[in-house]
C-alpha cells in the first residue's frame, strides 16, 4: 500500500511512513454502516487518483440526499516539492454499498486560496 491512515468518526488521517500504527482497536462504525465499508470506500477513491497522487485527508460529509455518500479529499502528489499541487476532491457514492464512485468536484488549492464550505459541501 502507498499510505497508512487512521479513521476516527468519519475522518481518515494519513500517517507519515516512519510512524508505526498504534495497536488500538478500530473505532466503531457509524450507525447503518457495514464494518469495513469505509475502508472499501477509501480503496475505491484511491482508484480515481493518478498513480503519483496520495490522499492526505478524507472526511465523510453529510449529504442532503438520504442514500448518497459523500467524501471530501485533500490530495497531493507524493513527489518531493509537490506541496503546491494540492487539490480538494468531492467524491460521491450512489449509496452505502456502491462498488464505484464519481468525482463531483475538483478544486486546485493555490497559495492564496481561501475555501469556505457550507451545507452539503
Amino acid at each position: 500500500p502507498r499510505q497508512s491512515f487512521v479513521m476516527v468518526k468519519g475522518a481518515a488521517l494519513l500517517l507519515p511512513a516512519e510512524e508505526p500504527l498504534a495497536a488500538e482497536p478500530p473505532p466503531a462504525a457509524p450507525p447503518g454502516q457495514a464494518p469495513g465499508q469505509q475502508e472499501q470506500h477509501l480503496q475505491l477513491m484511491m482508484q480515481l487518483l493518478r498513480h503519483q497522487d496520495a490522499i492526505r485527508l478524507a472526511v465523510r460529509l453529510e449529504s442532503a440526499r438520504p442514500r448518497r455518500v459523500r467524501y471530501l479529499l485533500v490530495v497531493r502528489p507524493e513527489e518531493v516539492g509537490a506541496e503546491g499541487q494540492t487539490a480538494l476532491l468531492g467524491v460521491d457514492f450512489a449509496h452505502e454499498g456502491a462498488t464505484r464512485c464519481t468525482l463531483g468536484m475538483v478544486l486546485p488549492l493555490w497559495s492564496d486560496t481561501q475555501v469556505f464550505l457550507d451545507g452539503d459541501g
